[in-house]
């Protein structure tokens, strides 16, 4: 036991009281002989009488969680909070706990989640109490309500997803963890319950799932226990919906799977891969051919046609998505809003959505990229707001290199080549400029001087016009001269000032 936790104990002992370390800090201790620093505990004595034990041993106390039953501490290097035993129940519909007081430590574990969430450790002594058979579980990686399934997830349904998450984050090579078939029973009965929890809850669930090891793992056991519904209804589409075996070999729904685990596990990232081809069910066509005339046509079906030129049959040949990345990006912005994300975040999560496919022209086109090609590639992709980047090119080309990996094994060597080549450009001209912060020469103020004219709305479309030659390698960033001689010009060819 760490000696300021330790010292805790003795603390709440003086006074009669006793406290147990529990939750995550006991389960992490014993699963893999350490644990972070956030330590949840419990005790049976009241919130008043918590703070008073807490103030001489701790730097500072906050309380929000007061009326709860909850005082929280810095004590040492450690982040405490002791909670008066307590069981909560949440009724349907409503999205409040009502939290009642218990009197006893069984009485506490007893209310709790899982049996590998119901050890204690006593903060004095470190002894272990189980009474539910939590480290059999642990060794056995098994996920199991603490007493009855359909009880403990009527208490609180965010129980629900916090089972797949566990199964999903506690899962190693070594040691796999599984949901018990009874739980998994009372999950998929209920997963309704759900809609009585708030989005906040469920956002800060399915993120941890999302920027997990397994998180492919954790996606498919959301889908499979009818959770997903309640998260992003919209990604249930994907199932079963095909693609064209030239560039994949999987549908949708699998392919995505595979591009969520594979890109790197930053929160945005994880999620652009999550809603990438999100779009695709919306916007699938099929190609048809006429087997008489060859007249090409798309339609919604993959059954045999009637050809619109000469009657004949048409068979489908290909499938097709157009835009499904600018669907995808919208789906993306309502979902990530439903779910109470920042605008941020969910700005920058489309922003790459809606840009994903700009590395797959590249790898297409005929003719390679020229260099202002690239440096409007890379300003395209930038996304800022205040000072804060938001998005930019590397983001979009780790998304694109993942994306890379659900692709059809013969395909998948000339599209990294490709990629790689795109890297290669995009390192290029990053290294002769700042192609993110690349401005017009002359500013606001500068214009107004040059033409002798208030601020007004001729100011933008100059100044975008200047930005633009600067990017397409016309106009040197720093040549005012020939920027206002541009700028002259570009008046007079567009009537800027000519009187309507």
């Amino acid at each position: 036991m760490p000696e300021p936790l330790a010292r805790l104990g003795e603390a709440f002992a003086r006074r009669g009281h006793e406290l147990y370390l529990v939750g995550g800090y006991v389960r992490d201790l014993l699963l893999a002989g350490e644990s972070k620093k956030d330590v949840d505990a419990t005790t049976g004595a009241r919130p008043q009488e918590i703070k008073g034990v807490l103030r001489p041993l701790a730097e500072h106390l906050w309380t929000m969680g007061e009326r709860f039953g909850t005082i929280g501490a810095k004590v040492g290097t450690y982040d405490v909070e002791v909670t008066t035993y307590r069981s909560d129940l949440y009724t349907e519909g409503s999205r409040h706990p009502e939290v009642t007081f218990g009197e006893s430590l069984m009485d506490d574990l007893a209310r709790r989640d899982f049996t590998i969430n119901a050890i204690s450790a006593g903060a004095g002594t470190g002894e272990i109490h189980d009474p539910f058979g939590g480290r059999k579980d642990l060794s056995l990686g098994v996920i199991r309500a603490v007493g009855e399934p359909l009880d403990r997830m009527r208490d609180d349904p965010l129980r629900m997803l916090r089972a797949v998450r566990f199964e999903t984050t506690l899962t190693t090579q070594e040691r796999p963890f599984a949901i018990t078939s009874e739980l998994e029973a009372a999950i998929r009965e209920n997963a309704h319950w759900l809609e009585s929890i708030s989005a906040e809850r469920i956002r800060e669930e399915f993120e941890k799932i999302l920027v997990s090891d397994n998180v492919a793992m954790g996606l498919r056991a959301l889908v499979r226990l009818g959770l997903m519904p309640y998260i992003v209804p919209e990604f249930m589409e994907t199932l079963a919906v095909e693609q064209d075996t030239e560039f994949h070999h999987k549908d949708v729904f699998e392919h995505t799977l595979i591009v969520t685990q594979n890109v790197e596990a930053d929160p945005i990232l994880r999620k652009a891969a999550f809603f990438h081809d999100i779009g695709k069910p919306r916007t699938l066509v099929y190609e048809h051919r006429c087997t008489y005339c060859g007249h090409k046509s798309t339609q919604k079906t993959p059954g045999m046609g009637e050809c619109e030129r000469c009657g004949g049959r048409t068979l489908p040949k290909k499938i097709h998505f157009y835009g499904h990345e600018n669907v995808g990006a919208h789906i993306a912005k309502k979902a990530m809003k439903r779910l109470a994300y920042p605008r941020d975040d969910a700005d920058a999560v489309a922003h790459l959505v809606s840009n994903h496919m700009r590395p797959m022209g590249y790898a297409v086109g005929r003719d390679p990229w020229s260099d202002s090609a690239v440096r409007r590639f890379v300003r395209d992709t930038y996304l800022e707001r205040g000072g804060r980047v938001l998005a930019d090119v590397d983001m979009l080309l780790k998304l694109a290199r993942a994306d890379i990996t659900g692709s059809a094994p013969r395909r998948r060597q000339v599209a990294v080549a490709s990629w790689e080549s795109l890297k290669a450009r995009v390192d290029e001209v990053r290294a002769e400029d700042a192609i993110e912060k690349l401005e017009s020469p002359l500013d606001g103020n500068q214009l107004m001087k040059l033409f002798g004219r208030g601020p007004g709305r001729w100011i933008k479309p100059i100044k975008d016009y200047l930005e633009n030659e600067v990017v397409e390698g016309r106009l040197g960033k720093d040549d005012t001269e020939k920027a206002a001689e541009l700028a002259t010009a570009y008046a007079r060819e567009h009537g800027i000032f000519e009187e309507g």
